[in-house]
């Protein structure tokens, strides 16, 4: 490996969107299946990115990597960087929308399919701080008896990169956790380890080291990365929720400006929203 250039990190969701992919199929179902811990035989992958809206003014939600696996359930896999203290809301959310979408007009409510919300996080959640596991899944179970679960068409799972690497010394052939550790940062000589074992990740080498080849993707991560540690340094900060709002609305500012000059530049409106999280509406506006 160069040592020179550092290769871009997956847990950057441009470079995460650009690497899990239709065109990138056997990856792309080899990651799913390790996180489900099931065999894939039929992948659909959903390479539209916005969640259903009724109407333009209801909630946007950007997805990071959705699929329909073996005809029976959706998987939507978040990447989350910043600590915005609504990761569970958030979580529901993407699951409403995707469990509504599995019901098509005049069927009946039991032909919804299951779906499972994975979010990998790069932070210390207060939810999971007794727990040394990586992972954490959660389902609907009755109060007293929590053997008795409602459904197993909800389920959501947490999974924190930061136990990742203590996860992967206690079993180095866990495949969730080579993953990752691959997800969090191709650069470290564990990664290098795991290759040897591991094809399908040496696989995901081979292609982000060609697209940190890629000036120009190389260059919309670098933008996305310093968007996300900006965003970071409003909620490390400790501020209220006004001084929150008017970081943020500045930081609103940079994106709208950022967005322009995109648009100048005759780029894809698609990587402008992924970039700036603006939307589509906006950024047609500008």
């Amino acid at each position: 490996m160069d040592k020179k250039k550092q290769l871009l990190k997956p847990k950057n969701d441009i470079v995460f969107q650009s690497l899990f992919t239709q065109k990138n199929e056997e990856i792309t179902k080899n990651f799913i299946s390790a996180l489900m811990e099931e065999k894939i035989t039929k992948i659909e992958i959903n390479t539209k990115k916005e969640l259903y809206r009724e109407k333009p003014e209801d909630k946007l939600g950007i997805l990071d990597l959705e699929a329909e696996i073996n005809d029976k359930e959706k998987v939507d896999i978040e990447v989350q960087l910043i600590d915005r203290k609504n990761l569970v809301e958030r979580m529901l959310f993407y699951f409403s929308k995707l469990y509504a979408s599995t019901i098509d007009k005049g069927e009946d409510y039991i032909s919804a399919k299951k779906v499972v919300i994975i979010s990998i996080i790069d932070y210390d959640l207060d939810l999971t701080k007794e727990i040394k596991e990586m992972e954490t899944i959660w389902n609907i179970i009755e109060r007293k008896n929590k053997n008795l679960m409602l459904t197993d068409k909800l389920e959501l799972h947490i999974i924190e990169l930061r136990k990742a690497r203590e996860e992967y010394e206690k079993n180095k052939s866990n495949k969730k956790a080579q993953w990752m550790m691959f997800i969090n940062n191709p650069n470290e000589m564990e990664v290098q380890e795991i290759m040897k074992e591991n094809k399908e990740i040496e696989e995901a080498v081979v292609i982000i080291k060609e697209m940190t080849e890629d000036e120009k993707l190389e260059r919309l991560a670098f933008l996305r990365q310093k968007a996300i540690m900006d965003e970071k340094a409003i909620y490390a900060a400790g501020l209220d929720k006004g001084e929150i709002k008017g970081r943020e609305a500045g930081i609103k500012e940079n994106q709208i400006e950022v967005a322009k000059k995109m648009k100048e530049k005759n780029i894809d409106i698609n990587i402008i929203e992924e970039i700036t999280k603006l939307t589509k509406e906006e950024i047609e506006k500008l």
